[in-house]
Order: structure tokens, then sequence, then C-alpha cells
């Protein structure tokens, strides 16, 4: 290879191509950087991915020497590397190893598209990842491999597979799918680790043995292997994001969601529902601050069906398959420790949090125990959390719904739901209007009835003179149209 004329960044600052489309990896090279390009022919290096939707310059000495590529989510910001490529001449500089801290102080913890074993190795050096056999490492960092890349000792339905293992012998990330079946699904052989390494003939040794020695190490360490993960991903230098940043305060959106709102990904009510709907779950302990950002994913994600089916061990929210060691499901974002009768104290303890100045009229009770029953929670534990909570027996209140025909069969019926969506709190809460006192609200709603129920909101909140009050009336007007 000729001299290089390299690219210098004199300020030390990288260029970065982000898009919520995709990019063509190899045009980019061609076309910026002509000698990454070249350097890569002359390599016989092969690009896992040709495709990303975020690409990052890597810089030595304020040199371009490299690139990573990622798959991208800027509203959530998660990422996954899916290419890195330094040049030889300055491979051992801790590049990567920047890379992976910079990623993580800015975004959170990243995940790798199928890991070839040198990037195992570095992880392994870096503390990131250990060998816990043999053969085998654990990785605080998960592996993702797409279900076309992914080879099973038994039945599996070309799922994505994702994992915190990976066999340095057969080159390849594994997951054990049921341990006593003895099921076992690993990653395809990459082309970088059959020219390095031996993995194709260590391959050619996978029998009924190995798989049962695998499956025997998990059975005989699980709990361990739990601990080294917990310890590993404890020093991870991840950004850990508080319930502000992730969904804003009670002065507006943060800018993740609000960027949601403003490309038109979802409407300003959902955002408000969510938005609520997560600081009930946090402050209820049925997220982590570090599941946050995953659990807004899943709420805006308008496909909420589990997609993996094959794997034994799964998620009991959203049946997506966790590992044992996992502390929140990497799909839904719940608390895996979350105990349902305890948190659902603390979850129904902020039903109060709007508390005793609310009155207890038995409509809003009313109201209150059919968000309980909306929301999943079951009939007894609603009925004990509406007795201890509010001044009123089951007894009374069931002769309430049954005299309205509210709720039959232990379910809501159709004019509940109607109550519901008639209710003074149901526009409070859609509008977000904790900006007004919430008892002199619906004081003035009931007695107003002569009136539609949103003419009754605006004509209360006419009598304000406050700028978040006119973004509501804005928003209610929008929802009239």
């Amino acid at each position: 290879m000729d001299e290089i004329n390299f690219i210098i960044r004199d300020d030390g600052t990288r260029k970065a191509f982000l898009s919520e489309d995709t990019f063509d990896v190899l045009e980019i090279l061609k076309e910026d950087y002509p000698y990454i390009y070249e350097s890569i022919n002359d390599e016989g290096f092969i690009l896992k991915y040709e495709q990303c939707n975020l690409f990052k310059e890597l810089l030595c000495d304020k040199k371009v020497v490299g690139f990573c590529s990622y798959d991208f989510s800027r509203e959530f910001l998660t990422v996954a590397l899916n290419n890195i490529y330094i040049l030889p001449q300055f491979r051992g500089n801790g590049i990567f190893l920047k890379e992976l801290e910079n990623t993580m102080i800015e975004h959170n913890k990243p995940s790798i598209m199928e890991p070839t074993r040198l990037v195992v190795e570095l992880l392994i050096k870096y503390g990131f990842a250990c060998k816990i056999s043999d053969s085998l490492a654990a990785s605080a960092i998960e592996f993702i491999v797409p279900g076309s890349h992914v080879m099973s000792n038994g039945g599996y339905e070309n799922e994505e597979l994702s994992t915190h293992f990976y066999d340095l012998e057969i080159c390849g990330c594994v997951h054990v799918l049921d341990v006593d079946d003895t099921h076992i699904a690993y990653s395809a052989p990459l082309n970088y680790d059959i020219i390095h390494y031996d993995c194709i003939e260590n391959r050619e040794k996978m029998d009924d043995s190995y798989f049962k020695g695998i499956c025997d190490i998990f059975k005989s360490n699980d709990l361990n292997f739990m601990d080294i993960l917990l310890d590993l991903e404890e020093k991870l230098p991840v950004k850990n994001y508080t319930l502000e940043e992730v969904i804003g305060d009670e002065r507006g959106f943060s800018p993740y969601i609000q960027s949601l709102i403003d490309d038109g990904h979802v409407t300003h009510q959902k955002a408000l529902e969510i938005k609520q709907q997560i600081r009930e779950e946090y402050e209820a302990g049925m997220i982590l601050n570090e599941s946050l950002l995953v659990r807004l994913a899943y709420l805006f994600e308008e496909d909420g069906e589990p997609k993996i089916k094959s794997h034994a061990d799964v998620c009991p929210y959203c049946c997506m398959p966790i590992d044992s060691h996992d502390r929140f499901c990497h799909f839904c974002g719940v608390n895996l420790d979350y105990d349902m009768d305890e948190m659902q104290d603390r979850l129904l303890s902020s039903i109060n949090d709007s508390n005793g100045n609310f009155g207890e009229d038995i409509r809003f009770v009313a109201y209150k125990f059919f968000k309980l029953i909306d929301e999943g929670i079951e009939l007894e534990y609603s009925i004990f959390t509406i007795e201890n909570t509010y001044d009123i027996s089951w007894f009374d209140l069931n002769q309430f719904l049954e005299r309205n025909c509210y709720f039959k069969d232990n379910s809501i019926t159709p004019e509940g739901y109607d109550f519901m969506n008639g209710h003074p709190l149901h526009f409070w809460e859609k509008y977000n209007m904790d900006i007004v006192n919430y008892t002199d609200f619906e004081d003035y709603f009931y007695s107003h009835e002569d009136m539609e129920p949103i003419e009754r909101c605006l004509s209360y909140l006419s009598q304000f003179d406050d700028d978040c009050v006119l973004e509501i009336i804005s928003e209610i007007k929008k929802d009239e149209k």
C-alpha cells in the first residue's frame, strides 16, 4: 500500500453519519475514506453488515484510522455495533476500548452484532467479559445474532438470538434454550474466524457429548455465572438515566419523547399516556433506572407481540427470552425481581399521590377501581386495595356498579367503559391537567352537566391565563377535530 494521505481532524473531533434510513458502508468508505477501503480489500476483510444508520470515524493522534458502524435508535439511544475496522498499523492502541467506553457514557450499554473471536478476546482483556471455563466466556455486553445466522442442535425457528455467552473453541455465540432437553442455539461461523482460527475443524467435533457438556456446565454453575455477569455489568461505565431524563418533568417531555412527537411517530396524547404509565411503574419499582429506555421503546413500539418463541426461559410480562442473570427484561424493560404484591402496594400508593385531596365520591372510587382492573390487576387484590385505601366497602361499591350496569361477570361492561371515558379524572389525566387543582375541576365538571364533557374542560380552563393551560386547551381542541 502506498504512503497514506490520512484525513486529519485537527480539533480531535471525529465525523459521524447518522440517519433514520440506512447507509451503504462500502459506499461511504469508497467516497470518503479510500485508503481505509483499500486496506480492507488488501486484507480480504469482509464486512459483516453492509448497511448501518450510524457511521463513526475512529481516530488515533487526530488521524482517521478506521471506522465503526451501528444499528442505532436515535429516539431511545440504543446502539448495536455491527462493524469495526482499524488499519493494521494502528491496532493495539486501545481504540476499540475507547469507542466502547465513549458509547456507554454517551448512550448506554451497547450490544454487539455477531462478534468475532478477536472481539470477544478484546472484551476479556478490557474487563467487559471473562472466561468461565476452558472455552466459554461470559460478557456483560450482549451479543446479537440475526435469525438467519443461528444454528441449533434441535428445532429453531429462524429467530434472532441474544446471549451473553461465547464459545472460543467454535468461535460462536451460544445460548442454552432448554438445559433439560440439551437444546442449544449458536451462531454460524464468520469469515474472519474461518480464516484466522480453526473454527470449522472444531465445529466438526460438535456431537451430542459437546452439547451435553455445555448444558452440564450451565446446570451446575447457573448461580455462579449469574454472579459473574452481575459483577461484570456493575463495572461497566454506563450512563445511568434518571426518570426525568427519559420522560421529562412536570413542565414537559424529555428530548427523546419530544423528538417522537415532532417527527410524527406518536401523538401528543399517546406520549402523555406513556409518560404517566412509566412514572407510575417506576415509582412502583416495576422499572429500574437502567431499563427506563428499554421500557420507553417497548411502550412506543406499535407491535408489542413476542417475536421469539423458542426459548424455555421467558419474561412473565412479555414472553420474550431472558437469561437467569438478567435484572430486567431486555425487550419490555420490566424489573424481573418485581414482586407483584409488594410492587402493587407501591403502585397503588401512587394512586393516592393526588391523594387525600381528592375526596371519596363513589364515582371517583369506582374510576380508581376500574383503572386497576383495566391494568390487569386481579379482582381480589383490586378490591383489597380499594377497601384499604378509601372509606368504602366492596359491598357498597359493587352495588353502585351493578345498579349502573358498569360491572358484570368480573369484567367492565361497555357502559362501564363509557363511565370511565366520561369521568373528570379521565380528562384530567388524559390532558395532563395537574397544573390545576383536581377537586376544583371535578366540582366544576359535575356542576355543569348540561354541557358536553369536552366543553366542560374547555370552559373550566378558560378562566386561567397561563401558557401551560393554553397548551392544554390547544391539545383538547386538536382532539375535537
